[in-house]
């Protein structure tokens, strides 16, 4: 029993020693916060959009088309070449539609001619179609790519696909 009465005379030091009965430091109150007396306005510097872009050169194919592919997305550097593609597919027709050359029996729609059965229908790999499943067209079907802004936009996305995948981007047009 004289063993107990150690343990206890024990613990009780040792919680005297580390402050458990109660005995604690005071916390110190919370900083009163100082009241803002001067409201300061900083100047915004306004957006930096580069506004120069090269002129459509005298020899283009389909020079009607270049500012709405810049709006897509296009570059000045790929311009020339997307402007080659557009002559060469569609002859610069937004409503150009081949359902007759292709052996699979697939499509070929708008002015850069994108093929129905790889880019905007069902497949095993995208069932909802690819460029509706990257959000580039918003409904199944190729329809909406005789519209030359969507038709310019999803031929940006199957070009920057083409050079992630294979460091060609115009490889889906034989280039």
């Amino acid at each position: 029993m004289e063993w107990i009465i150690r343990l206890f005379a024990g613990l009780t030091a040792t919680f005297a020693l580390v402050g458990f009965w109660g005995v604690s430091e005071p916390t110190p109150p919370p900083p009163t916060p100082t009241p803002v007396t001067t409201l300061i306005t900083l100047p915004i510097a306004p957006e930096t959009v580069p506004t120069t872009t090269l002129p459509i050169p005298a020899d283009a194919l389909c020079p009607q088309w270049w500012a709405l592919a810049r709006e897509a997305g296009w570059t000045d550097d790929l311009l020339p070449t997307l402007d080659y593609v557009m002559w060469r597919e569609s002859r610069c027709q937004p409503e150009a539609h081949n359902t007759t050359l292709n052996r699979d029996g697939s499509a070929d729609v708008g002015l850069t001619q994108i093929n129905d059965r790889s880019w905007c229908l069902g497949t095993r790999w995208y069932p909802g179609g690819y460029l509706q499943t990257i959000g580039v067209l918003p409904t199944v079907g190729c329809e909406q790519l005789f519209d030359p802004y969507l038709n310019l936009l999803s031929a940006k996305a199957i070009h920057d696909y083409a050079q992630q995948t294979n460091g060609n981007g115009w490889q889906p047009w034989k280039l």
